[in-house]
């Protein structure tokens, strides 16, 4: 799989990560926002178009990009640690166990050491010069030797995203429908768009010096997120918006310019494609290797089903338990709800309408039904649900059979009811049922936080 390259052998590997992007660059058609490096690596390599997170929050999405497993395979129920299996190493420790130096640039955004994750090497370094220290690994690296994984999770877009924005991107902006068109809306996607333009400045600095260090034609190159933007129903929710995300790989002389994967894929794919791509043993987890569909001259097939989940998520160190299970196709999409309440609103969002909170409540205070059944053709931002639609009965039946059957074939121990959290935390709800049955915001839900964590 890695011929054509200068060097012959494994290609080094960079891999490149960032909070709550989901699929929010141009090349993803949004020409609003300012991206020219990623979107030159898109260019350069492959741009997957409809790359679907196993979970809408951190670090249950994590699990499944290192270790091509559903987060509930691993014990990871909320923002929680991996319970790491003999059967099922993770990225890092794959690559090393292969020869490769593993490095990691910054913090692990998993709760692991990062030893037992398989880096042998950690750069220490701040937010502000992760991408000066990537940079300067690769420089001092050079062409040549031992084969490299260096592995740089940027915090950008994670809030607080601060005030910093463009006033014309603000009247520019896109607004989905599924948030209201309101000027604190458009001020804060504005300031999202400040934390992508200057996350793409950064990766421009890393595959600069990949450059200058003659390593480009001898690397593959990996981009990607865990999830949605900390948006109203996207992240947190399992809703395509809170699930869809950026997934680009180079990987020059194997992996055609300009290509783009346009079926459905899943993250829980991406590690068996990293070792086909660089000739490691396949692992066995689950996940689907696109590798042979990189290559110029393949049939491309697609992905059938796509499965996600959520059950505890955290918000400035409150836990609150929202369970769904979500079976999607090319087409249809099945979500399958455990609780009646409404769906949980980003904090960070929220706080941006501190006094206009029924503006809120007007959007999204209906508790969400126990099954949602989405038409993505016709309706891809899913606002209207068709479940218990007779036309689409059939439909709705043959999802719900490969749901409970990929719900039994993994353990997942939602079929044993409610799902704990493993550190033993209780459900603090941001919704309050009131006498009469409706739902109203809970006083004591937290603003926007001041510093990251892992939410």
């Amino acid at each position: 799989m890695h011929g054509g390259r200068e060097r012959g052998g494994p290609p080094n590997v960079v891999y490149i990560d960032c909070h709550d992007l989901g699929d929010w660059l141009a090349c993803y058609g949004r020409p609003w926002l300012d991206t020219p490096h990623l979107d030159g690596l898109a260019a350069q390599g492959a741009r997957f178009g409809e790359h679907i997170a196993a979970a809408p929050i951190c670090m249950p999405s994590r699990a499944a990009i290192y270790t091509g497993m559903m987060p509930h395979q691993l014990g990871v129920t909320g923002q929680e640690a991996l319970l790491l299996r003999d059967d099922a190493p993770p990225l890092a420790a794959r690559f090393r166990a292969a020869g490769y130096r593993t490095v990691l640039c910054g913090r692990l955004m998993v709760l692991n050491d990062p030893a037992q994750m398989g880096f042998g090497e950690q750069l220490d370094t701040s937010r502000e010069e992760q991408a000066a220290t990537a940079a300067a690994f690769l420089e001092a690296a050079g062409a040549g030797g031992t084969p490299f994984l260096l592995s740089v999770s940027f915090t950008q877009c994670h809030r607080p995203f601060g005030d910093r924005s463009d006033p014309e991107v603000a009247e520019r902006v896109e607004v989905p429908p599924y948030l209201p068109d309101t000027a604190a809306t458009r001020r804060d996607l504005a300031t999202l768009a400040w934390q992508i333009r200057d996350l793409d400045r950064r990766v421009g600095l890393i595959l600069a010096a990949l450059e200058r260090a003659g390593l480009a034609n001898d690397t593959l190159v990996v981009f990607t997120t865990e999830h949605g933007p900390a948006i109203a129903r996207a992240k947190h929710t399992t809703y395509d918006s809170g699930l869809r995300t950026a997934l680009l790989l180079r990987l020059p002389g194997v992996i055609p310019a300009g290509t783009v994967v346009d079926t459905m894929t899943s993250n829980i794919d991406l590690l068996p494609t990293l070792t086909e791509l660089c000739g490691l043993p396949a692992p066995t987890t689950g996940g689907i290797s696109w590798a042979p569909h990189l290559t110029a001259g393949n049939t491309h097939t697609h992905r059938p089903f796509a499965f996600s989940e959520f059950n505890w998520g955290r918000r400035s160190g409150a836990w609150y338990y929202t369970p769904s299970r979500v079976i999607r196709g090319p087409r249809y999409k099945l979500i399958r709800g455990y609780r009646r309440i409404p769906i949980y609103v980003d904090s960070g969002w929220l706080a941006r309408y501190a006094g206009d909170h029924e503006a809120v409540q007007r959007c999204y205070a209906e508790p969400l039904p126990d099954v949602q059944l989405f038409d993505l053709h016709d309706d891809p931002y899913e606002l209207r649900n068709r479940a218990g639609d007779p036309a689409l009965a059939a439909i709705e039946a043959d999802l719900s059979e490969r749901l409970d059957r990929h719900l039994h074939a993994t353990g997942d121990p939602i079929l044993a009811g409610p799902v704990p959290n493993r550190v033993g935390e209780p459900d603090v709800p941001q919704w309050l049922r009131q006498p009469d049955g409706s739902y109203r915001l809970a006083p004591h839900d937290p603003a926007d936080p001041g510093e990251f964590s892992f939410t």
